[in-house]
């Protein structure tokens, strides 16, 4: 698998995973129901119709912490529409997604996140241009190295980590036990901060994807507590409860 696929599939992989979506909430956090409730549900028609609610929000308040909502609303459909091969509709969105990340570097409280997004958005470019493989790839691993060093307490930085991990094929730094440890990271970091794992999508998603990962490395027992735990949170989460514990389980039996 070469950088071009590593890169682009984390954002890809990510996008799945995360089926989130939006409409903003009162509250001086930005939080939004909407969007936790849309990734439990996966309804992707809740995620189309709460970004635009998200955009006309922002139009009206510009604060810094409704430009990071929708950053991370777009990032999730932009992996959305590469997944489905839909790269026509994702190629504007993957421009609006580079406007806000410019306007979210000059928010310092935002540094973190800024860094582990514009390794994503170098996966989006790369998928489109598959030509710029190479070239984006060192880029892009160049990055990733720049968002460590920016924040090594961030789960976002940590996600990215460990999705790269995951896709990067060994002779370039990757393996599935890398990406478990690493999004093993990204969970005690959550946890350490309530305020960033209480009602968060991105949090349970992170629980997903170390399950996923697990299943990978055939540690069957390991990721079924994964989804178990993400149950926990959320009875309600459609895609564990239906899907993935159900598969794993009967793993489990063979």
């Amino acid at each position: 698998m070469g950088l071009k696929s590593c890169f682009s599939r984390v954002c890809i992989t990510f996008g799945f995973a995360l089926f989130s979506l939006l409409q903003p909430l009162a509250g001086s956090d930005c939080s939004s129901n909407t969007i936790y409730r849309g990734y439990i549900s996966g309804d992707i028609e809740l995620w189309k119709r709460g970004m635009t609610e998200l955009q006309e929000a922002y139009r009206k308040t510009p604060e810094p912490c409704l430009l990071l909502t929708l950053t991370e609303a777009r990032y999730g459909y932009i992996g959305y529409l590469l997944g489905m091969n839909k790269k026509a509709e994702a190629k504007p969105l993957i421009e609006s997604f580079e406007t806000d990340i410019d306007s979210l570097a000059v928010l310092p409280q935002y540094k973190a996140e800024t860094e582990a997004f514009r390794v994503a958005l170098l996966g989006f470019w790369m998928e489109l241009n598959p030509a710029k493989a190479v070239t984006m790839g060192t880029r892009a691993l160049k990055q990733l190295q720049k968002a460590m060093e920016t924040d090594n307490t961030s789960p976002a930085v940590w996600i990215e980590k460990a999705n790269a991990e995951a896709s990067m094929p060994a002779f370039a730094g990757g393996s599935k036990e890398k990406a478990a440890a690493s999004f093993r990271e990204a969970l005690r970091l959550f946890e350490a901060d309530t305020s960033l794992s209480t009602s968060s999508w991105r949090y349970i998603n992170t629980i997903v994807l170390l399950g996923q990962t697990l299943e990978k490395l055939e540690d069957y027992s390991g990721a079924r507590q994964a989804y178990l735990k993400a149950l926990a949170i959320e009875p309600g989460f459609r895609r564990v409860r239906d899907e993935l514990l159900p598969a794993v389980e009967l793993k489990l039996k063979l």
